[in-house]
């Protein structure tokens, strides 16, 4: 049975050597209230490091040939540019893996059988530049906020948690100057788990109104971009996504990655700018981020990683758990089991026609739970709704980038696209009939399908289509 590991981290650390780093390297560790004992060869170090407390210097031979007596337990920082000092060194050190190297020549290289105590140069050169552009976009932020006088954050469609997220993040930075945006989105909210998120952060999320864009000064669009409106797009000031970006995306301040979520980007502004992220926002942020990633399991960057780190012990975590533990409604569950068995399956895909759908959200629910299925790599759901083709794409990302499929096949006649692994496409309908949809679904996502395939397939949906659809929820509640 093993033992919990409970020691005291070292309280002490050894330099041995007398290059030009010994005094920063004694000054960084008496910061972090270590005691240091320096073995040097230089006479002079004990005054220069005279005025710092808890530091020992002991004299040695020129060439560090011998070992010195009462040689501490490790760590040990070498600090020496002497390849032969390095290895005489090294010859007498006890067996451990905390060797560290601090030296000017071998900071571009590793040096075997020796960790690197702080990073390169060039290292902490690029990262400090990377920063600093941060700051760059952040205070252009900051300034288009405070200039506008009727500021609009908006959000495509439904709001998923990571356009929510993105937008509290964006409304934080406004709200350190005082500048109160207003949070809208251009749909309804329909997923369940969304509602939840809407109603724990009472914020004053509201559905666009007809003259607001027109009253707006400054218009903000997160986790989108205005291409993706097929009528009536926004003339975004400000754009901030992780789609791929679009050639019709033109802002005074465009910010698109390729990252795992838009609320990493927010969440970096924040961090790096020196922001407060109260337990709200984080919870916000962080839903955001696991939610697009699923949970750092798709299409996940080091910002992300990062994003997460930060933002997990910030948040309400319980009500998190809440959140991924009630997933599914319980009117959906018919409909849900329906899709499922009236699947049809096409290679490596399967494929799920519901007709008319109250909401959306069941193609998302079933898409997803699809996806689970041994040898399926990826899945298509389709309804109409609000007189709409509304397709959604699920794939795990190694076979198929759905959210190419779903541009290709779609975008011409609406609004189509997505990533590697999550797709959808809206393509109005001017009042045709849910039949039509079944010719147009197929035609356009299998376009090198055998007519003789085809035809049983279309056939197969419409028989789907005719038959008995999902029972009454009502049904499987008993009364008492």
């Amino acid at each position: 049975m093993s033992t919990p590991v409970d020691d005291p981290p070292p309280s002490q650390i050894t330099v041995i050597g007398h290059n030009s780093q010994i005094v920063g390297l004694v000054a960084f560790f008496v910061g972090g209230e270590l005691a240091v004992e320096v073995f040097t060869s230089d006479p002079t170090l004990e005054e220069t490091l005279a005025i710092y407390p808890d530091v020992q210097v002991r004299t040695v031979t020129d060439d560090y040939a011998a070992a010195p007596a009462n040689l501490p337990p490790p760590p040990y920082v070498l600090a020496t540019e002497d390849p032969d000092e390095v290895q005489a060194i090294r010859n007498w050190l006890p067996p451990t893996a905390a060797r560290f190297l601090a030296s000017n020549a071998h900071r571009r290289r590793k040096v075997p059988g020796f960790l690197t105590l702080r990073d390169a140069p060039e290292a902490a050169r690029q990262e400090l530049l990377a920063r600093l552009e941060v700051l760059r976009r952040f205070d252009q932020l900051m300034a288009l906020g405070k200039a506008a006088k009727n500021p609009l954050i908006l959000m495509y469609g439904d709001p998923d948690p990571d356009a929510v997220g993105a937008s509290l993040g964006l409304a934080a930075i406004w709200r350190s100057v005082g500048v109160e945006p207003r949070l809208r989105y251009s749909g309804e909210v329909q997923r369940y788990q969304n509602r939840v998120l809407l109603q724990y952060l009472k914020e004053p999320f509201e559905e666009l109104g007809n003259e607001e864009l027109a009253e707006s000064d400054c218009i903000a669009v997160v986790d989108c971009q205005p291409g993706f409106w097929k009528t009536n797009s926004p003339r975004a000031h400000i754009i901030i996504d992780h789609h791929p970006f679009r050639a019709d995306s033109v802002g005074t301040f465009v910010d698109v990655r390729s990252v795992g979520s838009t609320c990493s980007m927010l969440t970096e502004y924040l961090v790096e700018a020196g922001l407060p992220i109260d337990r709200n926002l984080a919870t916000a942020l962080l839903y955001g981020v696991s939610t697009d990633t699923d949970d750092l399991k798709r299409n996940v960057s080091s910002l992300d990683l990062r994003a997460y780190e930060i933002l997990q012990p910030k948040s309400d975590r319980h009500f998190l758990i809440r959140l991924q533990k009630s997933q599914v409604p319980m009117n959906l569950l018919d409909w849900i089991a329906w899709g499922l068995s009236h699947r049809v399956v096409y290679n490596d895909c399967i494929l799920i026609h519901f007709g008319v759908v109250p909401t959306p959200d069941i193609l998302v629910q079933t898409a997803d739970l699809a996806l689970l299925t041994c040898g399926i790599h990826w899945t298509v759901c389709a309804g109409v709704h609000d007189d709409k083709l509304v397709v959604v794409f699920r794939s795990d990302g190694h076979h198929i980038d759905v959210g190419k499929r779903a541009h290709s096949a779609f975008a011409r006649d609406g609004s189509a696209g997505g990533h590697r692994t999550m797709g959808r496409a809206e393509v109005p309908l001017r009042g045709e009939h849910p039949d039509t949809s079944i010719d147009y679904l197929v035609d356009n996502l299998f376009q090198r399908m055998p007519e003789a395939r085809r035809v049983i397939f279309i056939r197969t949906l419409r028989n789907h289509l005719h038959g008995a659809g999902p029972a009454d929820p009502a049904q499987a509640v008993l009364a008492d």
